[in-house]
């Protein structure tokens, strides 16, 4: 669903964009913080870093690569459109059914077979379920927006998760998520890492 891809893209930028630490180093970035665990060598990163950037090393994921490749959310995806599809065939056929009896009702008002009693009890039975189907349609339409926000949840709980461990891991203080026609207009090549991000996070939520 094209809204449903929407809502994601934007939770799923903003958990990328996000200020992995709240201030700047004061030592330089290949000594050890004062909570590293000693022995850890830390990862180089396989991209240039701008030695020119006094915020130090800055890197961006393509989200929208990482929404059509990583497993988990296309396995959330793919559920969310099943049960969409249910509740959709469900009330179409709650409508097909109603139509029908409608049209059943109408040639038997016109072939003259039904008293004004019978006809004034069809009119009560037809639009009491037409209710109904408007009740259901209310109620499906809720679960599915509350199952959504679940899922865009547990999205943005994963990809936040994992950048904590990546970023650090890298050297970097910034990650930022870019889009084509987001609000990042140019992003140099040099500094994408949505390749390991994205093979990092299939493997750490492989099965989930």
């Amino acid at each position: 669903m094209k809204n449903l891809q929407a809502i994601w893209l934007g939770i799923l930028s903003a958990a990328i964009l996000f200020l992995l630490y709240k201030q700047l180093f004061s030592s330089s970035m290949d000594s050890a913080s004062p909570g590293e665990k000693p022995g850890l060598a830390k990862k180089v990163i396989p991209f240039k870093s701008d030695g020119s950037n006094p915020m130090g090393q800055v890197a961006f994921v393509n989200t929208d690569t990482l929404l059509n490749k990583f497993d988990s959310f296309k396995k959330m995806r793919a559920q969310f459109e099943k049960r969409s599809a249910q509740a959709e065939a469900e009330l179409g056929g709650r409508m097909q059914a109603l139509e029908r009896e409608y049209m059943e009702t109408q040639k038997r008002v016109q072939a003259g077979t039904m008293t004004e009693t019978l006809i004034k009890d069809a009119e009560q039975t037809l639009m009491r379920k037409q209710q109904e189907i408007a009740a259901l349609r209310e109620q499906k339409t809720g679960q599915l927006m509350e199952e959504e926000k679940g899922l865009s949840n547990k999205l943005n709980d994963q990809i936040h998760e994992y950048m904590q461990e990546f970023a650090p891991q890298h050297g970097l203080k910034f990650v930022l998520g870019y889009t084509r026609g987001g609000g990042i207009l140019y992003a140099t090549d040099s500094l994408d890492i949505t390749d390991m991000v994205l093979e990092g996070l299939n493997e750490k939520y492989k099965g989930k």
